[in-house]
């Protein structure tokens, strides 16, 4: 398997520095005229320690690639992986330029990997992937290949304790091994297609994370009555019972899109809609032992705040929760505390305004970089 260079050929990344400069200027100009408010365990620090706040300095990295909110109207991507001040919402610096690396491809699912590096899901019709990026912006380099694996649009990753990684594309989860090898259910991904309760059908999977013990939920955008997300057992799917539970959205009109577990023990997802009123975030109540979904509550529901939400990321340190608006006319990310359960926007103003960076956010990943 060839591997892309651990640095960038010389001048590539006095080019990446130029257009970024170049690029938050435009926007910044932009901004004012439209009135814009403003795990693997390597060597370093293991995935577990860098959330728990391991040594560093923290940031938001935020993937510009080919998102989903919904079905809202989104601006084109820029291809790019940014890094952000986490304390203060400010850019700090490019990670990766994948308009310039390689033509075509989109950032889609991201990861805090280690100490110096992400974990990113590459989505490109022509060369799907599995990249590790340096969080200084010094290099990207192909982790995992696999065209009969990743055969179908991925949208999502989520890398579990133990090393192994899942990928959510289209009708199916893929599930590969510390040593990257496909892991099967017999013949079929490691979820594929799931039945009811969960779906009558699949088409396409938004998002998928885990749980300490290993289960899966997922989140699955189509039409009423598919716009629901379920809890798959830690061993894959092969038969219905598999499908642990399943709970369907809080109007025929909200498709959820993401989803994401919160240190107090709440389940948030987020529901995106061309109906303004149907883009929302809900907490809901997942127990994994009795494997049962309930206390379905409107954590956050103000389609002027939250609007085609397409990325969500929790500081499990601090519990502050970030979300990215893909809505065109948005392009923000916005801050949240949770309080039971419930969200409340910190501040009156989004976290992060609308850049280059931030059109059409398909991950976020929080995570903490050697200074």
């Amino acid at each position: 398997m060839s591997e892309r260079p651990a640095c960038p050929p010389k001048g590539a990344k006095q080019k990446m520095l130029l257009k970024l400069v170049v690029g938050t200027l435009l926007m910044s100009a932009i901004s004012v005229a439209l009135g814009v408010s403003g795990c693997a365990q390597q060597a370093s620090t293991p995935l577990a320690d860098t959330l728990a706040g391991g040594s560093g300095i923290p940031y938001l990295f935020v993937a510009s690639g080919a998102c989903y909110g919904g079905g809202v109207a989104t601006s084109t991507a820029t291809s790019t992986v940014a890094a952000y001040d986490l304390a203060s919402g400010q850019l700090s610096h490019m990670v990766a330029d994948y308009g310039v690396l390689s033509p075509g491809d989109n950032p889609v699912g991201i990861q805090d990997y280690d100490q110096d590096r992400l974990m990113v899901v590459v989505e490109n019709a022509g060369g799907r992937r599995v990249d590790l990026v340096q969080k200084d912006g010094s290099g990207v380099a192909t982790y995992l290949v696999n065209t009969t694996a990743l055969s179908a649009v991925v949208r999502a990753l989520s890398i579990s304790s133990d090393g192994s990684i899942l990928v959510s594309k289209s009708s199916a989860i893929e599930k590969f091994g510390p040593s990257k090898s496909r892991i099967l259910q017999g013949a079929n991904p490691w979820v594929n297609a799931p039945a009811a309760p969960c779906a009558t059908s699949t088409t396409l999977i938004s998002s998928v994370i885990q749980y300490p013990n290993g289960k899966i939920l997922y989140t699955h955008a189509a039409a009423t009555p598919n716009n629901r997300f379920g809890l798959i057992a830690s061993t894959g799917y092969s038969v219905a019972g598999d499908c642990l539970a399943s709970t369907a959205g809080p109007a025929t009109t909200a498709l959820p899109t993401t989803a994401a577990l919160h240190p107090q023990g709440k389940t948030l997802i987020g529901y995106g809609s061309t109906t303004a009123a149907s883009n929302f975030i809900y907490s809901y109540d997942v127990n994994t032992t009795a494997n049962t979904i309930s206390g379905a509550t409107a954590a956050f529901a103000n389609p002027a705040i939250i609007n085609g939400p397409s990325a969500m990321a929790i500081d499990q340190s601090t519990g502050y929760i970030y979300i990215a608006n893909a809505l065109s006319t948005f392009n923000t990310v916005e801050k949240f505390e949770l309080s039971g359960a419930t969200l409340n926007r910190l501040g009156s103003a989004p976290f992060i305004s609308a850049s280059a960076f931030t059109r059409c956010v398909s991950g976020m990943a929080i995570g903490r970089m050697s200074p």
